[in-house]
């Protein structure tokens, strides 16, 4: 594919992605499996409102017309996608100890994941870095997750 191809696919990509996402987590509220099991906060706000606040986000960067933003768009793609991958490493961990899976919520991490290789070329790896380590400390300080049985 020619550049301008391949920024027009990635472009669609970074629409086409978080707006999956969001779809995501409206089915998994409604989730009746063993999804429904975990719950979980950040900073008081339930982590379903977080996520699609973030996609919401994630997509509004590459509307038509997003292109004027440039470099500071960039920035808080960057900022974003590092930040909410930390954020799910610590997200992944809960679900490993507690041993419960929710395969909605892994989806939503793989979307982050495909999302971050998918912009990692343009981004700012010290921005990256940093942001990754905030959003694992975020998550790490301020999560508060639960594993409730329904009987």
């Amino acid at each position: 594919m020619r550049g301008t191809d391949t920024e027009r696919v990635a472009r669609l990509c970074n629409i086409i992605l978080p707006v999956a996402a969001i779809a995501l987590i409206l089915v998994y509220r409604d989730c009746g499996t063993s999804c429904s099991y975990l719950r979980g906060t950040l900073c008081g706000v339930d982590l379903a409102w977080v996520g699609i606040l973030f996609m919401t986000v994630l997509t509004m960067i590459h509307l038509p017309g997003g292109d004027r933003f440039g470099v500071p768009a960039n920035h808080v793609r960057t900022a974003l996608l590092s930040g909410g991958l930390g954020g799910e490493i610590i997200l992944i961990r809960f679900q490993l100890v507690h041993d419960v899976y929710c395969a909605y919520c892994l989806a939503f991490c793989a979307v982050v994941l495909l999302l971050f290789v998918l912009n990692a070329r343009t981004m700012n790896r010290a921005l990256a870095a940093g942001s990754a380590a905030a959003g694992a400390l975020c998550f790490y300080f301020f999560f508060d997750g639960s594993v409730l049985p329904l009987f």
